[in-house]
């Protein structure tokens, strides 16, 4: 076979690429659109205006991430802006015949601004190659509250993932100065890897919540109360630098989004959307 027939994608040409970017100020007492970009299957809407803030929902119009797609995310809140972001449902990533999945999150926080960046969980499918980026560069006076939470499969319907390829690799500045950097890598039999004690406990969910801010450490037991109240999820949390930083992992993805839900509801301008309801 020639080199030319092997480097031939059948798939190259209905793979999916997508950009939601916009940037809010605020103005008059609220928080307003300033510019918004979507290109490819990604869309971004904005429901009527919260007690001052700007709620803003991500639809993926195809439906899920395969090989090959690159999704990107940009978000810039001006100083004094209050975003609160979330997504319509669950993101799927297929399996990857060939080409691995991308996925960028990029978020800039002026000074005395509150971004909460919630979105739904991620559903990682068997034989799915998935690589992540987030990138945050935040003000001092910046306020910022971000859950991720990953499920392996769909417990209700048998599905088990035993051959997978996933890494994040997180990055957080304040003031230009990198405060928290964070790299994870799930490669090759994730139910048997995450089976023992000392690395999962037999989980098929894990996910983690960070909360930035200049006081952030005041509200550290009272997050770690809440992470007590739920046998189903095993989590913990730590605070340094204005920074906590909460992990959680459960064998169904049910446990560990009540986990989260309960843990978003004691940090200030954090609580769940409507949408996670749905």
């Amino acid at each position: 076979m020639s080199a030319l027939a092997l480097q031939f994608d059948p798939l190259a040409s209905i793979r999916a690429r997508g950009l939601a970017a916009f940037s809010a100020a605020r103005s008059d007492g609220a928080t307003r659109r300033v510019n918004v970009r979507e290109e490819g299957a990604l869309r971004v809407r904005f429901p009527r205006e919260q007690t001052g803030r700007l709620d803003a929902v991500l639809v993926n119009v195809a439906g899920g991430m395969a090989g090959g797609d690159h999704y990107r995310i940009e978000i810039e809140a001006k100083p004094g802006a209050h975003i609160v972001f979330t997504s319509t449902a669950a993101e799927k990533v297929y399996r990857a015949l060939g080409d691995e999945t991308r996925s960028d999150v990029r978020l800039t926080l002026g000074e005395q601004s509150r971004v909460a960046f919630l979105p739904q969980e991620t559903i990682v499918f068997d034989r799915a190659r998935l690589r992540r980026s987030i990138e945050i560069d935040m003000a001092p006076g910046a306020r910022l509250a971000l859950c991720d939470l990953v499920i392996l499969g769909r417990a209700a319907m048998g599905e088990d993932v035993h051959t997978l390829d996933w890494s994040d690799q997180w990055r957080l500045r304040r003031n230009g100065a990198l405060i928290w950097a964070d790299a994870a890598r799930l490669q090759g039999d994730a139910t048997d890897i995450l089976a023992p004690k000392a690395t999962g406990a037999g989980a098929r969910a894990f996910g983690t919540l960070i909360y930035a801010a200049p006081d952030a450490e005041n509200h550290l037991e009272p997050l770690r109360e809440s992470l007590n109240r739920d046998d189903n999820c095993q989590a913990a949390a730590t605070a340094f630098d204005g920074l906590i930083v909460a992990r959680f992992i459960a064998q169904d993805g049910q446990g560990a989004r009540r986990a989260i839900e309960q843990a978003l509801r004691v940090l200030p301008d954090a609580s769940p959307p409507r949408s996670w309801a749905t």
